[in-house]
């Protein structure tokens, strides 16, 4: 019987769908990757965002083919399965759109409608009817373009945004007016009112945007990082924020998390900020689970070169 390993701290959702449709299979469950530990000797697939798998877990899981990494990022995993070749490895590809794009609007009009601001405001019962902007006609650019982009740059032109794209070549793409190459990012970002930070995180793209970006920009452009933290240079960020090089930054992701106590990005008036909440929704699991089903199926089945989103490494 297939031993299937699901660590989640919600993992009812996933056994109230999966156990019925898989009879066959020998589920075991745990909230956390510390309770998960004891049952990784035996298990051949685990299920799970897997930021607990270290290279030391993936020794001792001398029976595993294969990872079902639940969010869209595998950066996390490729150091722990390099000795690991054998394992197929799996992400979430495909499900985040909805949720990355809705995270992205409410940085967008948090420092566009002053939230921060609006907030103190209702704190100290204070009437105070300033300005506000509004996001029809502006100009957008996505660094980044994969599905989450795709999905984005939907909503983006329904509100009446033209969009940019950013990505590693310059290749038409339906529903981005303009694309630009990596190599031109200090010409896409010259006119944008929003960067958006969605590229993958690794060699190629650490600290991508820094201080040359910063300074391409214009004085009112925004800046927002729902991608990882490791993408933007945080010192030239906070150079740039302070001296009003960029009108401001919507952030969701770090390059030390949960952000220290230190970092001045807490008590900029500039800048808006999430806890790396950006992937995260109540129909999570429920999305998941439409990459996840079909792929048991397919391990089961002994078609494994039909699961869904096999990450080469």
């Amino acid at each position: 019987m297939t031993r299937i390993l699901i660590v989640d701290s919600e993992f009812q959702k996933y056994q109230k769908f999966l156990e019925p449709r898989f009879p066959e299979v020998d589920f075991t469950y745990a909230v956390d990757g510390e309770e998960a530990l004891t049952h990784v000797p035996e298990t051949e697939v685990i299920i799970s965002i897997a930021h607990w798998f270290t290279k030391e877990v993936a020794q001792k899981a001398k029976n595993l083919k294969w990872l079902q990494c639940n969010i869209t990022g595998t950066d996390h995993l490729i150091a722990s399965l390099a000795d690991r070749r054998d394992i197929i490895l799996t992400s979430g590809r495909g499900i985040h759109g909805p949720q990355m794009t809705e995270v992205t609007l409410l940085h967008m009009l948090a420092l566009y409608r002053q939230v921060r601001r609006l907030a103190k405001n209702q704190e100290n019962h204070t009437w105070d009817r300033f300005l506000p902007y509004v996001l029809e006609n502006r100009l957008v650019a996505i660094m980044g373009l994969g599905a989450i982009a795709e999905h984005m740059a939907r909503c983006f032109r329904a509100l009446g945004m033209t969009v940019y794209g950013i990505s590693r070549t310059n290749r038409k793409i339906e529903g981005i007016d303009k694309v630009f190459s990596r190599d031109e990012l200090t010409e896409a970002v010259k006119d944008v009112d929003f960067l958006i930070a969605l590229v993958p995180f690794n060699p190629e793209t650490h600290n991508i945007i820094d201080a040359k970006v910063f300074y391409a920009m214009k004085p009112s452009a925004c800046l927002i990082n729902v991608a990882r933290g490791g993408v933007v240079d945080e010192a030239a960020l906070i150079d740039a924020l302070k001296n009003r090089e960029i009108s401001g930054a919507g952030l969701d992701v770090f390059e030390e998390s949960p952000l220290p106590d230190n970092s001045p990005l807490w008590d900029m008036e500039n800048v808006f900020i999430t806890p790396f909440t950006g992937g995260r929704s109540d129909k999570y699991a429920e999305r998941i689970l439409t990459v996840i089903e079909p792929n048991i199926r397919a391990y089961l089945d002994g078609t494994t070169k039909y699961m869904k989103n096999i990450v080469p490494f």
